[in-house]
């Protein structure tokens, strides 16, 4: 690192690393709460959870959430409902609530020098941090001091437990709160069309990519093989880099399979779509996670990473059919190969004749 560039650090940890503590801070006392998690869908869906609990512990406060571009519009669609949150706050126009706010939960992991910025404009009273540093970044929670309480969950505990194991738990007894979601039965009906099925089948959604992640397309492809897939209607989601991956698992299935790849959606028409299918086989990715708050059967494909499973294993209803099956291989999360997919077979053929069968009815 040169000269330069250390300074410029150490000019940032002076201007932007530190903040007025409050002496005999009494968490009980705060009136307003507002949530900054990371934009990724599975992420925001989790701070809904959050939300709940801390509607428990506050009952008459305000809660409001950062939004972004990316996830503003799966906020809103989640929130239409239950009203979980009271504000959707625009991260770019935060100077508009500038000392509005006596609690910041910041789930964000690194620190970076606009992050800062936001929040010295933000200025809460008191914040909590969740985020886990970058080994070896030059911004720590050890040496920016804007944080009231960091909060180190165990390395076993899942996100949505996180309030559990944080400052909150001195005052509050904190509930556990799975992810679920409600959606407008009408709007789900009317993604039903874009099954194009001609007589009865088992609508089944394949997410087989995350954001940086993808099941290995010749595992996949005889998974799809070994399927009793005569009464099955298989839709590939749409995303970036999809029409590559989904072209070259076609030329590895067996022909009479029925299998498309949906057309581009919208954040509310896809998760829309989603809730119009029978059952969920994804990775490691917000699709699984929306599928588990929807109730949906649902089968996930997880890397064996330890830390990982721990944080991001899905959450499904105790009363929904569902199974994890995770690579052979330890390696890191985004390591998507080597599964027993005999385990994964069994299960879906299963899965198939149970729900065919009370369609029969």
């Amino acid at each position: 690192m040169n000269m330069i560039k250390k300074i410029k650090i150490k000019l940032t940890i002076l201007l932007l690393g530190n903040k007025k503590k409050y002496k005999n801070i009494n968490l009980k006392d705060v009136k307003t709460v507002l949530l900054s998690p990371k934009d990724a869908l599975g992420d925001t869906l989790i701070s809904f959870s959050h939300a709940r609990q801390l509607r428990k512990m506050y009952p008459y406060a305000k809660i409001g959430i950062v939004s972004t571009i990316r996830n503003k519009n799966f906020i809103k669609l989640i929130n239409q409902k239950e009203k979980v949150f009271d504000e959707i706050v625009d991260r770019k126009k935060i100077i508009r609530h500038r000392k509005k706010w006596d609690l910041l939960l910041d789930f964000k992991d690194q620190i970076n020098t606009k992050r800062l910025i936001w929040t010295k404009i933000l200025k809460p009273k008191i914040i909590i941090s969740f985020g886990k540093d970058k080994a070896g970044h030059y911004f720590s929670r050890k040496n920016i001091k804007i944080y009231d309480f960091v909060t180190a969950p165990p390395e076993k505990a899942h996100i949505v437990d996180y309030l559990m194991y944080s400052e909150f738990s001195k005052y509050f007894n904190i509930e556990k709160e799975i992810p679920k979601l409600e959606l407008n039965g009408f709007e789900v009906s009317k993604m039903v069309k874009n099954w194009n099925l001609k007589r009865r089948k088992i609508k089944i959604l394949l997410a087989p990519q995350g954001n940086d992640r993808c099941i290995k397309i010749e595992e996949l492809a005889k998974f799809l093989n070994d399927i009793n897939f005569e009464n099955v209607k298989f839709i590939m989601s749409k995303t970036s880099g999809s029409e590559k991956y989904f072209e070259k698992l076609t030329s590895l299935l067996k022909s009479n399979i029925d299998i498309s790849l949906s057309k581009a959606f919208s954040i509310e028409e896809y998760v829309n779509f989603l809730a119009s299918s029978d059952i969920v086989v994804g990775v490691d990715s917000g699709s699984v996670h929306i599928a588990c708050a929807l109730k949906k059967p649902v089968l996930s494909f997880y890397a064996n990473n330890e830390a990982n499973l721990y944080r991001w294993s899905p959450v499904p209803n105790k009363n929904v059919d569902s199974l994890q099956i995770i690579s052979n291989i330890a390696g890191t999360q985004n390591d998507l190969y080597d599964f027993p997919m005999e385990d994964a077979v069994k299960w879906l053929n299963i899965e198939i004749n149970k729900i065919y069968g009370q369609s029969e009815r």
